[in-house]
């Protein structure tokens, strides 16, 4: 089987690309296609980069000088998955520079076996997600928050089986070729080039899951928080990836701005 990872970074060089991509080259054991997105980054330490990809025949290099006129990271999603077709990948993943992966992503991969079925790991640092809506308030979450965190990985979780979930976080989320293909935004994008940051994953998913998105980020978080746990969209507790959560896309570095030139 033929994988397929898109992955957009700007700037943290050594912070958070080099490590993701390391992580990849130590445990992705699949046939691969990655394409290493370069949205502007003017990183000291770029040729770097360069160079990994040069001497690894399943990475691609882009460099885009001007990702506003892109489409940003959405742009950069919507071009990764093409290219990923075009290199007859089964399975596609979109990918945060900010994530690690290790041995238990084989675990990912062998798990995703629909199609119009999102998939997710757990991790470190979970997003906006539950498992299911209607045990958000009970006394255990309030007391505990367990429902709400059902990225974090806990010692006894890595060996369930698949999770039905209400969301898949947009830092790292796999899906069949067929998926992409069956749920495309039009006849050119997957991904609503209307939100070229926050809230592509969001609108995404709302498609996927039958329901009418809007062009509105908040309303569509609105409605997927209306939800309970969906058959559409999965988590696989066996695979764990480390994420910074940095959010460098949405505000200028995030919390680890004085590190994105280090």
């Amino acid at each position: 089987m033929k994988i397929g990872i898109v992955i957009a970074y700007h700037n943290f060089v050594n912070k958070f690309i080099l490590p993701c991509l390391g992580s990849i080259q130590d445990h992705v054991e699949n046939h691969k296609f990655v394409c290493v997105f370069d949205n502007e980054s003017i990183h000291k330490d770029n040729y770097k980069v360069i160079d990994i990809c040069k001497k690894t025949k399943d990475f691609l290099y882009i460099r885009i000088d001007d990702q506003h006129k892109n489409g940003s990271l959405t742009g950069a999603w919507n071009k990764g998955i093409d290219l990923c077709i075009q290199n007859e990948c089964e399975l596609i993943f979109i990918m945060n520079d900010d994530i690690c992966i290790n041995e238990t992503w084989k675990y990912f991969v062998s798990s995703i076996n629909e199609d119009n079925v999102i998939y997710g790991p757990i991790t470190n640092n979970p997003g906006h997600a539950w498992i299911d809506k209607r045990k958000r308030f009970s006394i255990n979450h309030l007391l505990h928050r367990s429902q709400k965190k059902q990225y974090s990985s806990t010692g006894k979780n890595r060996d369930e089986d698949p999770v039905r979930v209400g969301f898949v976080n947009g830092f790292c989320f796999g899906c069949t070729t067929t998926t992409y293909l069956s749920n495309r935004y039009n006849d050119k994008y997957y991904f609503n080039p209307n939100f070229p940051f926050e809230g592509n994953e969001t609108e995404f998913q709302l498609r996927l899951f039958s329901l009418e998105p809007t062009d509105d980020n908040q309303k569509n978080k609105k409605i997927l928080s209306s939800l309970t746990a969906h058959n559409r969209a999965v988590i696989i507790p066996r695979c764990f990836v480390y994420h910074y959560k940095n959010h460098a896309w949405k505000i200028g570095g995030g919390r680890f701005s004085e590190e994105q030139f280090i």
